[in-house]
């Protein structure tokens, strides 16, 4: 069970691939909130904790490896993809380690209320140790548009990342906001700048 860290109050905001959770952050990070990305935590842990890395090659071979010996993202992505097996073995392998550092580093802020990005909050046993969770939606036609602007992506590999990811609905119950991004940046924004009010009166 996630424990709760005294005098600290940890939002964690999610949505499914192309909601628009980065833009989110950034929008609060602008505001002056303290943001941690923890996906992109979990990919750097990936270079610089050995025994990590050891065990992700131990479950998935070294062909996920480039030619310096070190862990391809591109091809361990392609690998746990492949399947729900891998999907739900690199989660078990990876997201106690992520979990655990990110605690570690929260615990040294001076800031009370911390904003944690993660597309795993409900997929993994994170979602205990926030205090609150914010759901970034999108319909799927427009998540689809933004990733395959954004990134270049095929539609096919979107939406078979898109099924490996808990079912929106399921989220949307499981949150305590929701903050709908299908229109302008203009309108995106609106919404944050209204979320923004609730997080001083936390403060």
């Amino acid at each position: 069970m996630g424990k709760k860290i005294e005098n600290k109050i940890l939002v964690g905001i999610t949505g499914g691939i192309g909601s628009g959770k980065s833009e989110v952050c950034r929008m609060l990070s602008k505001k002056g909130y303290k943001v941690i990305f923890a996906d992109l935590m979990a990919k750097e842990l990936y270079k610089s904790n050995k025994g990590l890395a050891k065990k992700v090659v131990g479950a998935f071979g070294k062909g996920i490896l480039n030619y310096q010996g070190v862990i391809s993202l591109t091809k361990l992505r392609e690998v746990v993809f492949a399947n729900k097996r891998n999907f739900k073995k690199i989660n078990e392998i990876v997201h106690p380690t992520v979990i655990k550092t990110l605690m570690e580093h929260i615990r040294k802020l001076k800031q009370r209320v911390i904003i944690i990005e993660s597309a795993l909050v409900f997929d993994t046993s994170f979602h205990k140790y926030l205090d609150y969770t914010i759901m970034v939606y999108s319909n799927k036609k427009n998540r689809l548009e933004r990733i395959m602007m954004r990134d270049g992506a095929k539609r096919n590999e979107i939406e078979k990342i898109m099924k490996y990811q808990i079912d929106e609905k399921i989220k949307i119950e499981k949150s305590d906001f929701i903050i709908v991004n299908n229109k302008s940046l203009e309108e995106l924004s609106r919404e944050v700048e209204f979320f923004s009010n609730i997080l001083n009166a936390l403060k």
